[in-house]
């Protein structure tokens, strides 16, 4: 099917067209002619990098353009989100294109001239509750990683969300998803077309590695084909074993590390003969990093020296993003500077986008990286090395999900650059071949299975149904629960109806909803607004009313939130550890909101988990540097930085529920009494939501508020005597210069009201 031939605005297809993109594809041309363009609701389930996006941008320049409809996007990940605002942006220059995946307490009306919205499930999911105006605009939405719907941590909240939607508006569903087993299930809960393809446009080749040699396979082979297959020796390389009976220097600059099964070295020289780039994926973050050191030793040799000049650039932006850069971020740079990078989520956001952005530019050669760039950004690349097949889960080693393994392995082969893309998983021992062809190369991934049904998950989405007043009886929601895809699948609801009702009652236990009727009290709208799990709130709320007229510090208030579900999974205490934090818990006990259960009771050892996460924040706040928090407390700055936003937000929540309790009070009691001390817990927490986002201590509070002041300056205005306004305007713009720049000293003298500061080069400039 040509493009010149759709029906669609002519400067749209004429762009299209001077793309590139003349003619559809196989799965694109099945979905046009399946009723895309005409509003028919369709799954599309093929292959990664088989043109599922552009299937997705059709029907929604057919919404915008020509039905004047708000087209929503639905992505699992910030990440993603981020990247596909880019590519429409920069396609559609004529198109209102937005994006929301921020502030979860944010009804979102500043969307409602947008043509093309971009955000996240758990995004969507609380813009449903506050109901802003454009949603009833909506005429298309897309849900992109749709299989996703069998995650544990994401499934819930989009099938519920995909379930309101359809009961409150009429809009087109396109569901775009990897192959699964059971796509016609999910087609036929959601009433829509199945568009199936195994289209690729780059050809695929599985390959195995073991004993140096590649084995490869397309997939299509049958499980007791004896036929042989194509194989290829990686002449002139040796293994580990080789290499230690040789002695062989080369040898061992190129080793096979057995005990890891890391057999990068000569996988990856092998690629860059080839003049292409490569993934490793790895089970862990330190592995990831391990791999990409020897990466480095290769790649380093393969870069010229223009594309060595612009990664020692991105290598210095790297070194810098945080503040005080750690051994990690040294680690990271130095094997940039060499064509190498590892990826994981122990990385600072700014850091992973720089490492993607070399890599699509071709500087960077190789990526270590954990599964999770598997389900992110679009980072393809020729070959692809799966380097571990299995995984500790709690239960011992095992096999990772086939699905998993397609998503990895869609990574290989770019389209518009190579003819094939390669995937080559590692066999550890001669064994696990045949093991690895049939679970992975020849086995078909996980049926989709709906996670709905459990307890936490169905509290925090009941009372959100009941708050939003879109279920106002429990028939009503036990009605709206028959409608999900848990129902459809299981078809017995009658356990999921037993779980709803002593939801319901704990909720009104927790005074969310109200004793003689199905609608939500004040604050249990507000908790539902909030996007925080109703358990957390209830116990937020009681920890807050113990804060009242008690002497507080800022651990009280760091283990309240380090008891919440929104911050597990806590920091782990080692055996080693215990001791430590048994002692610092029994410490700073008199000022827990909280009582600490005995030793040798159940859930003693989750206070300790809990104990060590406070602290770990705590450490923050008393501007430990990153490197120290990172050996104390075995939390890299991604890490980090992540449990600060999880606290952030709930210390958002805490003075929100803190103002609910303030004005109930006030209603109540005319004196007011209550009102002032919780007035004084909300100052406590604003206070320690500046410092958590600074990382400072309380002497710092008010340099933190100018401009470009942030931990590090402030701490240096602070150390010679610069704490105050007054004190900013009377020092000399020479010694401010000196401690914390040029231009960042005239920021701030323009911000005290001294805009016309000069310093002896400025003269000279100026009489020049």
């Amino acid at each position: 099917m040509k493009t010149e031939n759709l029906d669609l605005p002519e400067r749209i297809k004429r762009d299209y067209i001077d793309t590139g993109i003349t003619e559809l594809n196989p799965p694109q041309e099945k979905a046009v002619k399946s009723g895309l363009l005409d509003g028919e609701d369709m799954i599309v389930a093929s292959p990664t990098a088989s043109g599922k996006t552009f299937i997705a941008e059709l029907a929604m320049v057919e919404k915008a353009v020509k039905e004047n409809k708000t087209a929503v996007y639905v992505v699992p990940l910030k990440a993603l989100a981020s990247e596909k605002y880019e590519d429409f942006s920069e396609r559609y220059e004529d198109l209102n294109v937005k994006i929301s995946v921020g502030d979860l307490d944010d009804a979102g009306e500043y969307l409602e001239n947008a043509d093309i919205v971009i955000v996240t499930s758990e995004k969507l999911d609380s813009m449903l509750r506050h109901n802003p105006s454009w949603i009833h605009d909506i005429g298309l939405v897309v849900i992109d990683e749709i299989h996703l719907l069998t995650s544990k941590n994401r499934g819930p909240t989009l099938e519920v969300t995909l379930t309101r939607l359809r009961d409150l508006l009429e809009f087109q569903l396109l569901g775009l998803s990897a192959t699964i087993s059971n796509s016609g299930e999910l087609a036929e809960w959601l009433d829509a077309e199945l568009v199936e393809s195994d289209y690729r446009p780059v050809e695929l080749r599985h390959g195995i590695y073991q004993g140096n040699e590649i084995e490869y396979y397309s997939g299509d082979e049958e499980i007791d084909d004896s036929e042989e297959e194509d194989s290829k020796e990686l002449s002139g390389w040796q293994t580990g074993k080789e290499a230690k009976q040789n002695n062989s220097s080369e040898g061992e600059k190129y080793f096979v590390d057995d005990k890891h099964g890391q057999p990068a070295p000569n996988l990856l020289e092998d690629t860059f003969q080839m003049d292409k780039q490569a993934i490793v994926f790895c089970s862990s973050r330190k592995g990831a990093e391990k791999s990409s050191d020897r990466a480095a030793k290769i790649t380093e040799e393969k870069i010229d020296r223009e594309e060595k000049q612009k990664l020692e650039e991105y290598a210095d932006r790297i070194l810098n993003v945080l503040g005080s850069p750690t051994s990690q971020c040294k680690r990271l740079a130095e094997n940039v500077e060499k064509g190498a990078a590892f990826h994981h989520a122990g990385l600072v956001t700014q850091q992973r986008q720089l490492i993607e952005q070399a890599f699509k530019k071709d500087l960077i050669k190789s990526v270590s990286a954990t599964p999770t760039l598997a389900a992110g950004v679009n980072l393809p690349a020729f070959r692809v090395i799966i380097r571990d097949l299995k995984r500790y889960d709690g239960n011992g080693m095992n096999w990772i999900p086939v699905l998993e393994y397609e998503q990895m392995t869609g990574r290989a082969g770019r389209p518009k650059y190579d003819d094939r893309g390669e995937a080559i998983s590692v066999a550890k021992n001669s064994g696990s071949v045949d093991e690895i062809k049939e679970r992975f190369v020849l086995g078909e991934p996980e049926r989709i299975q709906s996670k709905l049904n459990v307890e936490p998950v169905l509290r925090m989405h009941t009372l959100a149904l009941v708050a939003s007043n879109f279920c106002t009886s429990m028939e009503g929601l036990l009605e709206f629960y028959q409608k999900t895809f848990y129902a459809h699948q299981f078809g017995d609801m009658q356990k999921v109806a037993e779980k709803i009702r002593d939801v319901v009652d704990s909720l009104r236990d927790y005074d969310f909803i109200r004793e003689d009727e199905m609608k939500a009290t004040k604050i249990g709208k507000k908790v539902s607004d909030l996007y925080i799990d109703p358990d957390s709130a209830h116990y937020m709320v009681k920890s807050l009313g113990k804060a009242e007229g008690t002497e507080t510090r800022a651990i009280s208030y760091l283990f309240m939130l380090s008891r919440t579900s929104e911050m597990a999974p806590r920091l782990r205490v080692k055996d080693k550890e215990w001791s430590d934090y048994q002692n610092a818990l029994q410490d700073a006990e008199i000022y827990l909101l909280d009582s600490v259960p005995n030793e040798w009771e159940a859930g003693y050892e989750s206070y300790l988990e809990s104990m060590k996460t406070a602290m770990m924040m705590q450490s923050w706040v008393q501007e430990m540097d990153e490197e120290r928090i990172m050996n104390e407390f075995g939390t890299a700055p991604g890490g980090i930085r992540a449990k600060m936003q999880n606290a952030d937000w709930l210390l958002y929540g805490a003075k929100e529920l803190v103002r609910m309790k303030e004005t109930k009070n006030s209603e109540s009691s005319s004196e007011n009494q209550n009102s002032e001390n919780f007035s004084g817990v909300e100052k406590d927490i604003e206070k320690l939501r500046v410092r958590m986002e600074h990382g400072i201590k309380d002497e710092l509070l008010d340099l933190v508020q100018y401009d470009q002041i942030g931990r590090v300056r402030a701490r240096k205005l602070h150390d010679h005597g610069i704490e105050t306004q007054s004190q900013i305007r009377e020092v000399n713009f020479e010694k401010l210069k000196k401690l914390i720049g040029k231009k960042t000293a005239k920021k701030l003298k323009k911000q005290v009201g001294q805009d016309n500061i000069f310093d002896r080069e400025d003269i000279t400039d100026w009489y020049d």
